[in-house]
């Protein structure tokens, strides 16, 4: 079985799917392991999970096999999930072939086999192999970084290119350090030019297990150099660990909630409410609902209340944050409320001179902006929890010029947090519809970059086919208001 050790806000609502799905929990929370019945146990774990910095989701350090199966069971249980792993996981060894200086950066590129990297530039000739590791991770755009230093990680143990003892900075009991380092030293005189480092891990470990750990990565190396010797292409000699970074949006969360309130008194939007940095009143309030469970409409409509007090009112600035699927996250221009609706309200943002995704006409290439005329404006309606953002743009003497639906998750309303105002956020499914000008026929846009989220593994194909229904569905109402219009003209 798979082993997780899970931290974080989603911790309970994972540590159910996950035991519902035969992984094992290890070095459990104490809160946890009071609600699951869960022993304590001090195992290392194969799939580390914690909570994203921005609390949008978790991040997750295991073997791609063990990402593989965590991402699938999260998918199956949750639905929408968006998944970004590294081309090439971090600390993976590959034979590379030097494919020459790269114009952009002015470092060396690297030919792995399915991808390139870049190493700082050493004078190395164009057809020379070389053995590299992946220092940094891939993500979004940028090449993967290497180095030609190579490290054999293992878990409780590093092996370094240079005959030295270190420790992680996390050992902080000064009894553990010397017999770590002292343990070392006797390793070291058996190690040839290697060198070792101690990893956390190391702490809960005999000497026993910590001498077979380092000559199974002195086992391991010595296959990484004859594999390098043997292969004639370039490809992976090592595999190390990766990096998903798996974000949950409004409909995965509220997916958790359902989940987490199987397990104990669970607020609506309980996770949306941590996500946005009221966890310790989520949390009295719950405690007092688990105590007194007829009083829960009174504290959550006390709760809601309070919340309600930050949130973005009319004349307020507001930040829209458009998440992409490869996780770059892209503030939009900023704006004001000018009215509340029924269902949300209307944000005003104002350009000056800048470019707009607002494509005037049927020649214009998909993801080439046009210039919008100084003064122009565009109206745009946040209903929260909706699947689409619709903008209507305007020129300065109050002309419609046309209609941009973005198709996105969805859209989550954030309070305004010290000095930054309140903020739209939702994750961007690439694919549009526009109507521009406002008299022509409505165009679906960016298909190609829904079908290449697919491959990258991002989102599944399920997900890009609601999502391309959900554009055809507008698709058709906008067409619908455009032949009406005609006849009534």
């Amino acid at each position: 079985m798979i082993k997780a050790r899970i931290r974080g806000i989603y911790s309970q609502s994972l540590t159910q799917i996950l035991l519902q799905n035969h992984f094992d929990i290890v070095q459990p929370t104490p809160e946890v392991a009071r609600r699951f019945g869960l022993p304590y146990r001090s195992d290392i774990p194969d799939v580390d999970i914690w909570d994203r910095s921005d609390l949008q989701g978790i991040v997750a350090i295991a073997y791609e096999s063990v990402l593989t199966r965590l991402t699938d069971v999260l998918r199956r249980r949750l639905g929408g999930v968006i998944t970004r792993t590294p081309r090439v996981a971090k600390s993976s060894v590959y034979k590379g072939i030097v494919l020459g200086k790269d114009d952009r950066t002015g470092q060396t590129k690297v030919d792995l086999g399915a991808i390139s990297g870049l190493l700082p530039d050493r004078g190395l000739k164009k057809g020379q192999p070389i053995m590299v590791q992946i220092r940094a991770h891939d993500y979004g755009r940028k090449a993967p970084v290497l180095s030609s230093s190579i490290t054999i990680p293992g878990q409780a143990a590093v092996l370094l290119p240079e005959p030295v003892i270190r420790l992680s900075t996390k050992i902080k009991d000064q009894e553990s350090r010397r017999n770590l380092l002292s343990l070392g030293r006797k390793i070291r005189e058996h190690t040839e030019n290697w060198g070792v480092l101690w990893r956390t891990a190391a702490e809960k470990l005999t000497e026993e297990e910590l001498r077979n750990e380092v000559d199974d990565l002195l086992d391991t190396a010595q296959q990484v150099f004859k594999k390098f010797n043997d292969l004639d292409e370039a490809g992976v000699l090592f595999e190390g660990t990766s990096n998903a970074d798996i974000e949950f949006p409004l409909e995965v969360k509220d997916a958790l909630d359902k989940t987490r309130a199987k397990i104990k008194p669970t607020l609506k939007h309980h996770h949306f409410y941590k996500s946005a940095g009221y966890a310790s009143l989520v949390d009295l309030a719950e405690m007092i609902i688990e105590d007194r469970p007829e009083e829960r409409s009174y504290i959550t409509s006390k709760l809601e209340k309070v919340v309600s007090r930050d949130l973005p009112r009319v004349d307020d600035s507001v930040n829209i944050e458009h998440v992409k699927l490869d996780g770059r996250n892209i503030v939009l221009s900023r704006g004001r409320i000018i009215e509340t609706t029924s269902k949300g309200f209307v944000i005003r943002r104002q350009f000056r001179h800048t470019n707009r995704k607002l494509k005037m006409n049927q020649d214009s290439y998909e993801g080439v902006d046009v210039v919008s005329s100084e003064g122009d404006y565009a109206l745009t309606q946040v209903i929260p929890g909706a699947l689409s953002l619709v903008t209507d743009y305007f020129s300065r003497d109050g002309h419609i010029k046309g209609t941009y639906v973005n198709i996105n998750t969805g859209v989550e309303v954030y309070p305004s947090n010290g000095n930054s105002p309140g903020r739209v956020r939702y994750i961007d499914l690439e694919i549009d519809v526009v109507k521009a000008p406002i008299t022509e026929e409505p165009r679906i846009i960016d298909q190609h970059l829904l079908k290449r989220a697919v491959q990258r593994g991002f989102i599944t194909q399920e997900m890009a086919d609601e999502s391309r229904l959900k554009a055809q569905t507008i698709f058709d109402e906008l067409a619908m208001s455009t032949e009406t219009g005609s006849e009534a003209t």
